[in-house]
């Protein structure tokens, strides 16, 4: 997903693959066939692949200056860099702690799917719209914090990620042993819920981002 001047811009981007993931879950619950359970997996990876994504050109945007969809200015007040490549270096360097030497790759750049890291570095460069960047994120959700740990199964699949997963059921209040496989977490229904969990998290994700470049 790349920066744009214009946040409505980037949150139609964002909204529209958002949407073909959902089309692809929101229809499911459990048990669920090979076929969907391969659908449940590549649409966990690639929800957070597109979180981390848009929160990276979010960022971007902003050290660039860009107007939210309403037609605010957005900047940094505090810190402001001549270009990407160094507001780059600079979340680099604030998540590593230390300096980041030559060209940033992303393996250096911050894990930009941590809503923790994501506002600490929007607070640091003094982003003139903080408020509403916080407004946003006090949606509450907790895909936030649990969609990264399903997605580390899905891609490793191996017995740590295994536990990892099966924690979040019990965090959701699924189960009361961590004993449910991650399909089955994601395809379940949270009670007075009309939709499965990994839907409720698309939808959570998509509010997020509507509020964030409105």
């Amino acid at each position: 997903m790349n920066p744009s001047r214009r946040l409505g811009k980037l949150k139609a981007a964002a909204l529209k693959r958002l949407g073909r993931l959902r089309s692809r879950v929101s229809g499911l619950s459990f048990p669920v066939g090979p076929n969907d359970d391969i659908s449940v997996a590549w649409v966990t990876v690639e929800a957070l692949n597109l979180w981390g994504g848009f929160l990276r050109a979010y960022y971007l945007s902003g050290a660039i200056s860009c107007r939210t969809a309403s037609g605010k200015p957005v900047k940094f007040v505090v810190f402001k860099f001549p270009n990407m490549e160094a507001a780059l270096k600079f979340a680099a360097h604030s998540a590593k702690g230390g300096k980041v030497p030559g060209k940033v790759s992303r393996r250096d750049e911050p894990a930009w799917h941590d809503a923790k890291v994501f506002l600490k570095l929007e607070k640091s460069v003094g982003a003139s719209n903080l408020a509403q960047i916080y407004a946003a994120f006090g949606i509450a959700t907790p895909f936030t914090e649990y969609l990264s740990i399903v997605r580390n199964f899905y891609a490793h699949r191996c017995d740590e990620t295994a536990r990892k997963a099966a924690r979040v059921g019990v965090k959701l209040g699924l189960s009361t042993k961590p004993e449910l496989r991650p399909t089955k977490i994601l395809c379940s229904k949270l009670p007075k819920r009309p939709q499965n969990v990994l839907t409720d998290w698309i939808d959570d994700m998509s509010n997020i981002i509507d509020v964030l470049c409105s």
